[in-house]
């Protein structure tokens, strides 16, 4: 009786970052393959074949591109490889923050070509798009690409969360000033954490330690944020699903503070937001031990981040754009 020959499926991203992990355990070749449910011989060729040749170490970011580089062979180029005005297009508003999404949506009017956000993810994380590191500009770039569908949404957290399809369309379209962005930074293990705001029209970026990661914490630096502004300088915020803002009613009642949230796992909703964020990242790596960090060494990080001409500003900083509208307000009060 003849046997059935399986046919060899190679590790998916997915199982390369579990195989990555279990390898920095020592766990062994065979309990590895038992975890991932695959033959021992699968997991051997899979290390033998991808791993990292200089640093004799297996990355899964390093094994993917080994992995899509031979079964690709000498496939067609991308389009976006073929159309080097519109990959420059593509390149040139990813580096200003926007989304693929974005991107794609805009194209058609800027271009009068288009190209789905799908073709833009897939180049990206190419041989080559890893080579410009174009992964940095995403608003969360990940090593290797996670699918959407591996995600799980945590809803009911927040008690009488006000959803972002519900803020007001001067906030949307950045028509009036005073409507914010906030998130908060992780940092050393996610124990420690910067909280971020950002004014959307202006881009202007406030930046403060909490005491800790609770609702208590975060609304006390919001207070001190937010309070001494006029009231048309703080219309609104916009934020993420994260149990730091399940305080939000205490902040409307208190000062005055709508709050609105996003869509959960959908950053560009808070685009602006995001890409400061990681512009921060540059100022404050994510390994910092910011629980030492001086009061006058993170207003050095946030003034600078201020003083740093912005395209989408017509190349004004955001500290003139805000100190403008905040001019605007100070006149029309007296």
């Amino acid at each position: 009786m003849l046997h059935m020959i399986k046919k060899y499926k190679q590790l998916t991203e997915g199982e390369r970052e579990k195989l990555f992990n279990l390898l920095n355990r020592d766990v062994s070749y065979r309990k590895i393959a038992k975890a991932l449910n695959r033959d021992v011989s699968t997991i051997s060729r899979e290390i033998r074949r991808n791993h990292h040749k200089r640093l004799e170490f297996y990355l899964p970011d390093t094994a993917n591109r080994k992995a899509i580089k031979r079964k690709m062979g000498n496939r067609k180029r991308r389009y976006l490889e073929k159309a080097p005005k519109v990959l420059e297009y593509v390149i040139e508003k990813l580096m200003i923050g926007w989304t693929p999404q974005l991107i794609a949506g805009r194209m058609k009017l800027e271009l009068g070509t288009t190209v789905n956000q799908e073709s833009i993810y897939q180049y990206i994380y190419s041989l080559d798009g890893r080579k410009k590191n174009l992964r940095q500009y995403l608003p969360r770039g990940h090593r290797i690409r996670h699918r959407k569908s591996g995600r799980r949404t945590h809803r009911g957290k927040i008690p009488n969360r006000i959803d972002i399809s519900l803020r007001p369309r001067a906030a949307i379209r950045r028509i009036a000033f005073g409507h914010w962005e906030g998130d908060s930074v992780l940092y050393k293990g996610h124990k420690q954490s910067l909280a971020t705001e950002v004014e959307r029209k202006s881009r202007f970026t406030i930046l403060r330690k909490p005491k800790n990661r609770s609702a208590h914490a975060r609304n006390r630096v919001l207070r001190q944020i937010f309070e001494p502004l006029p009231l048309k300088a703080r219309k609104s915020q916009t934020v993420d699903n994260g149990s730091e803002f399940s305080g939000h009613e205490w902040l409307r009642n208190k000062i005055g503070l709508p709050t609105f949230f996003a869509t959960p796992y959908s950053s560009w909703q808070r685009g602006t937001n995001e890409w400061k964020n990681g512009l921060l990242r540059r100022y404050v790596p994510k390994d910092t031990d910011i629980s030492k960090m001086r009061k006058q060494t993170l207003q050095r990080v946030q003034d600078a981040m201020n003083d740093r001409p912005m395209k989408c500003l017509n190349f004004k900083t955001p500290k003139e754009v805000f100190e403008k509208e905040m001019k605007k307000l100070s006149l029309k009060s007296i």
